[in-house]
Parts: structure tokens; sequence; C-alpha cells
């Protein structure tokens, strides 16, 4: 198997409200934020993002650092796990493993898209994980394949998104916006 990387692009342009949005969707993930990343993500300073952990009308707490870079990891109190938060999860995901194609992790650790839904349900890229969060997983890659308009009923939602991904003309920018797209779309 080939296998092709691409590095980071700059982040999507988002509206204050956008950026908050997914913030707090990923606030709800198993997985959690650290300010830099989703700084990275959003677009946006720490600063911001710090502000929006103070404002944020749910609980945030700290899980501790975070093993890779030694920032704290937030998360709601009491999250909410859903395939819209996991999606939103995934975004900050690729901000920080950066995006892969070909694989759910490739030896470098960058990301697809399902191995970025996976750890944002907190889990290793190639683990599958249990119960509500493999509910919102497969959840998240069907809205997801439906946006590329795909029946999920009649096809393969991860099948799916993974052959639109690994198309090699395919950007970070493109995978960025379908992720954006739906979940900010699905907040709607």
């Amino acid at each position: 198997m080939t296998l092709t990387t691409v590095t980071t692009d700059p982040a999507p342009s988002l509206d204050d409200d956008q950026a908050a949005t997914v913030l707090v969707y990923a606030l709800h993930t198993p997985a959690g934020v650290t300010v830099p990343v989703a700084a990275a993500a959003l677009g946006r300073p720490a600063q911001w993002v710090h502000a929006q952990l103070d404002a944020v009308l749910i609980s945030v707490q700290t899980l501790g650092p975070d093993l890779r870079s030694g920032h704290p990891r937030y998360q709601a109190a009491g999250p909410v796990v859903t395939d819209v938060t996991l999606i939103a999860g995934a975004l900050l995901a690729l901000a920080e493993r950066d995006w892969a194609q070909g694989d759910y992790e490739d030896a470098l650790g960058r990301v697809d898209i399902t191995g970025a839904l996976r750890l944002a349900a907190g889990v290793h890229p190639l683990e599958s994980p249990w119960d509500r969060e493999l509910d919102a997983v497969l959840g998240a890659e069907d809205l997801l394949a439906a946006a590329l308009g795909h029946d999920p009923a009649e096809v393969d939602a991860g099948d799916s998104i993974a052959a639109w991904q690994d198309h090699p003309a395919r950007t970070l920018d493109e995978v960025r916006a379908l992720l954006l797209d739906v979940a900010i779309g699905a907040g709607r």
C-alpha cells in the first residue's frame, strides 16, 4: 500500500459563533481538548480559547496533562458523546496529529478521518471504541458519508469516506471543510 500524507494547512475561516460551537462540541468528546490544538484547529489565539473555556455554560474539568505535549486537557463535565461531538473532536485531532491518507494512522502518527474519529472517542486510531462511543463513531461516519452524497443504508459509510479522502487529489482543506460543514450544519 502506498501511503501519501499531507501537511497541515492553515485553519479554516470560522466566525466566532461557529468556532465556539465546534469547541463546545469537542469538549464533549472522551479525548477532550488542549488549548494549543483548539486554537490551531479553530484559527483563534490561545487567549480566545481560554476565554471560551471560562465563558461556556457547561462545567469544564481538567483531565490532566496531555501525554504528548504536557498541556492540560479539558473536557465537559459529564460529556455527551454524539456523532457531531466526535466530528468536532476529529477536526481537532487532525490539527494535533496531522492528516494521512491510506490508513487510520501512519508511521508518523498522522491520522485519516476514521482515525481522528477514534482518537476523539478516546481510543487509539487502530482500535474500535466500545458501546456509546462506537455508536457515535458509526453515526459520525454515516453523517459524513451522507454529506458526500452517499446513502449509508446502501453503502458502507466508512468505506465511502476512505475512498473519498484517499483520492490522490484530495486536500486537507477539503477534509476539514467536510468535517466543519457537518459539525456546524448539524448544530443548526
